[in-house]
């Protein structure tokens, strides 16, 4: 059985620079596939790649565009400065470093002294700088207006080649029933009135639908006199229109109740 590819790395030998070590698999052979080839006993040695933070830096840093360029030109220390400044423009480079004075700036008030403090440490001129880059605020104005000026909408008349699994919302019928409904609950008419002037065939089909609703029930209206709550032989008063059941009671709501008398 072969080893594992990834080893537990030794305190001993330990390198801090080294954070991730393994065997290269294409040039990983065991002991009998040596010997079946060379017919010798020797145990070929397995070779190590040590992954190491500075050099994978190094090496990405001092890439050239092309991708040319030998291990010694790729190594800390050896040309990087010049491999950096091949691949980007003066302009991109004081344009990033003033971007990141400004995003570690933490009062928006002193961004207006970039341009000052970026001229005392790189040697430019204020003026060169402030007109050769932007701020953050000019760079989401554009991405903002470029957002804006790029926006299509779907047209209207475009069918889709699929239909949706959704059930498709159910109109509501507007009825003239439920036109007069919503005038009757709008109106400022007393709900005993409304009834009193309706004839026994509706009201029987109100009560009637009403009352076999589930869990909902509603007592026939009972319309009691004024004065002594009987509700035999009501009539309405012509003034006030409140309910009374004799003469005498009429008598009475004159002389007390009445607010028209």
């Amino acid at each position: 059985m072969p080893s594992s590819l990834v080893e537990e790395i030794d305190k001993k030998t330990y390198n801090p620079n080294v954070y991730f070590t393994t065997s290269d698999p294409q040039s990983y052979r065991t002991k009998n596939k040596v010997g079946k080839s060379s017919g010798s006993s020797q145990f070929r040695s397995v070779k190590r790649v040590n992954y190491s933070l500075t050099d994978l830096e190094a090496r990405l840093y001092a890439t050239k565009p092309d991708g040319k360029g030998n291990d010694n030109e790729n190594l800390p220390g050896n040309n990087s400065t010049n491999s950096y400044l091949d691949r980007y423009t003066p302009q991109q480079i004081m344009q990033s470093q003033r971007r990141f004075m400004e995003l570690n700036t933490e009062n928006l008030s002193d961004l207006k002294d970039i341009p000052s403090l970026l001229s005392s440490i790189t040697g430019y001129d204020k003026d060169k700088i402030s007109s050769s880059t932007s701020t953050i605020s000019q760079i989401d104005s554009d991405l903002s207006a470029r957002a804006a000026k790029n926006k299509w909408e779907i047209p209207k008349s475009l069918q889709y080649s699929y239909k949706s699994t959704a059930k498709p919302k159910e109109k509501k019928k507007n009825t003239n029933r439920i036109v007069a409904l919503k005038k009757t609950l709008s109106s400022k008419r007393k709900l005993p009135t409304y009834v009193d002037t309706m004839n026994q065939l509706d009201k029987s089909i109100i009560f009637n639908n009403v009352y076999n609703k589930k869990y909902f029930k509603v007592l026939p209206l009972i319309t009691t006199c004024s004065i002594c709550g009987g509700y035999d032989s009501i009539s309405s008063c012509v003034n006030c229109n409140d309910k009374i059941c004799s003469l005498r009671c009429y008598k009475l709501h004159n002389e007390t109740r009445c607010t028209h008398s």
